[in-house]
């Protein structure tokens, strides 16, 4: 799954996010000035299409966005690494749309079959041993992709922000069609051949690899009206996060999350509370296990909140780094999952790169690339 964060705050309390964010956010950095490059990859997205085989996105020798755009490869959950041909185009910031050809993101459906989007979309079905442009009409930020069906939010460059259109496509066949009335694209889950975009109230789901979608019913809470994207363990058991960015005080959220058993159609709070450190970021689940669910969240430092009881209680570990907050998190099985340590601003030598657990969140390392 894929999603733009900075675009999901956006639809909160705008006065309350804006406290919040000037209090320290997942874009705060530590310490000042222009960071040296590190030796070894540096990570910025990361997709993996099981436990061992997966794909990376990001640079070397690099301090400041843009640079050159390099993609890597394991086949056996990040013990080694080999490059992957990526087409000669410049890394950039995330929601960024410049240069135009620029990539941020990679998704891949399979070994075989992927793409590198955010502001540019190129697409391999050979593993990245060729590329071709592909041309939408507009910016592509976000992308998902499950059940042999892609999904891209495209935001055409004369409508302004925030009302970005959804496109679909059968996974290798390089043929795009726009979907008509499911806007504006905020979020993008999939799981299976089911699917679910936009934020609470206006989030639509299918169950048929887009072949048809329906306007789910739910809505935040008047007093924690920020929405966070869907995530699932399943086509039937999905969460949903709803917050108060700012509230109690800026870089705290009282946070509430809610889970469905039926795709979203109807869902429940859960009886406890995550703590009430960072805005909401994302949230993830394992597959096949509805009870576990891992948010990220970030402020003047980053977390990771679980619960293992289907929310009613949460553990919390929290990473001193600034606010880096996490990218990419997302679970391929019931225990292994994988995130990227840093958000994507433009100084990426801040990252902390790829990190992974497989033991369903309860530990996370780091995962080296030479």
């Amino acid at each position: 799954m894929k999603m733009s964060l900075g675009r999901v705050l956006a639809l909160g309390a705008v006065p309350a996010l804006l406290l919040a964010v000037g209090a320290g956010s997942a874009s705060a950095q530590p310490g000042s000035g222009t960071p040296p490059p590190p030796p070894g990859f540096e990570t910025q997205s990361a997709s993996f299409v099981s436990a061992q085989t997966g794909f990376v996105l990001g640079a070397r020798h690099c301090s400041i966005l843009p640079c050159k755009a390099l993609v890597e490869k394991t086949t056996n959950g990040g013990k080694h690494w080999t490059a992957v041909n990526a087409p000669a185009v410049k890394l950039t910031e995330r929601d960024s749309d410049t240069p135009a050809t620029g990539v941020s993101e990679v998704v891949f459906a399979n070994a075989n079959d992927g793409w590198l989007s955010g502001p540019a979309l190129w697409a391999t079905t050979n593993g990245g041993k060729h590329w071709n442009s592909v041309k939408l009409p507009g910016v592509v930020y976000m992308m998902a992709t499950s059940g042999g069906e892609a999904y891209a939010a495209v935001e055409p460059a004369t409508e302004g922000p925030y009302q970005a259109h959804l496109y679909e496509s059968a996974v290798g066949s390089g043929k795009w069609s726009k979907v008509s009335k499911v806007a504006p694209v905020i979020t993008l889950t999939s799981f299976g051949h089911s699917a679910w975009t936009g934020v609470a109230p206006d989030i639509w789901t299918t169950t048929n690899s887009g072949k048809s979608w329906s306007k789910l019913s739910f809505a935040c809470p008047r007093n924690y009206p920020a929405g966070s994207e869907v995530a699932a363990a399943s086509v039937k058991d999905v969460a949903i996060a709803c917050s108060n960015q700012g509230d109690p005080q800026p870089g705290l959220s009282y946070k509430e999350v809610f889970t469905s058993s039926n795709g979203g159609r109807t869902f429940h709070l859960v009886p406890g509370y995550p703590p009430l450190a960072g805005q909401i970021y994302g949230l993830a689940m394992p597959v096949s296990r509805p009870s576990v669910i891992t948010i990220n969240a970030a402020s003047g430092a980053s977390f990771f909140y679980q619960t293992v009881n289907s929310g009613k209680t949460w553990t919390q570990k929290e990473f001193f780094d600034g606010g880096l907050g996490f990218n990419d998190l997302a679970y391929v099985s019931s225990t292994t999952g994988y995130a990227v340590h840093f958000y994507g601003n433009p100084y990426i030598a801040y990252g902390k790169g790829l990190v992974k657990t497989v033991n369903a969140g309860h530990t996370w390392t780091s995962v080296s690339i030479p």
